[in-house]
């Protein structure tokens, strides 16, 4: 059966699933078709984006293997998304399966990341950036320098969140 997946998923309402676990289940049962569900991190409509990261990141935790697979385009083409959920997905990934990555993968995921939060207002982008820039710069002295330096420029951020995350930053360096 086709599936038109930007339809699905732009439909409910705007806090919501929607349809994204019917997306889910049709792509679990139709892998091949996983290319199609790709293409809506690119949508115009970022709800689309956003369920179709989620529906991603749960096909993804289920079978680690379309992660192996497509592994590459999650660290160049994804990553060229204009949309914050994408972006905050992406990062999430990074940090969930850093142990699949090399060296190589290491520092282009380390400057995605440390664009994204340099260049973000977002609250979300900021602390999860933080984080997984933080378990990057275990290993590299020139990126913890790099995240102690935005971590100084965030410690007072009026939302809590942020700050925290800044703060435990710098006290842990």
């Amino acid at each position: 059966m086709e599936l038109d997946f930007e339809f699905e998923l732009s439909k409910g309402k705007q806090n919501s699933l929607g349809k994204t676990l019917k997306v889910v289940e049709h792509i679990q049962n139709n892998i091949k078709e996983i290319d199609k569900l790709f293409l809506c991190f690119f949508s115009n409509n970022s709800l689309v984006a956003m369920r179709a990261m989620n529906a991603t990141k749960r096909i993804i935790k289920d079978d680690n293997h379309i992660f192996v697979k497509n592994k590459k385009r999650f660290i160049d083409e994804f990553s060229k998304s204009e949309h914050n959920v994408v972006k905050l997905g992406l990062i999430t990934i990074y940090y969930d399966f850093i142990s699949y990555f090399d060296d190589k993968e290491y520092k282009i995921i380390s400057k995605n990341a440390l664009s994204w939060v340099e260049n973000s207002k977002d609250w979300m982008i900021l602390v999860q950036g933080l984080k997984l820039l933080e378990k990057l710069s275990k290993t590299d002295k020139i990126l913890k320098s790099k995240v102690k330096i935005i971590a100084k420029q965030l410690k007072n951020d009026e939302r809590k969140s942020v700050s925290s995350r800044a703060q435990k930053i710098l006290l842990d360096s």
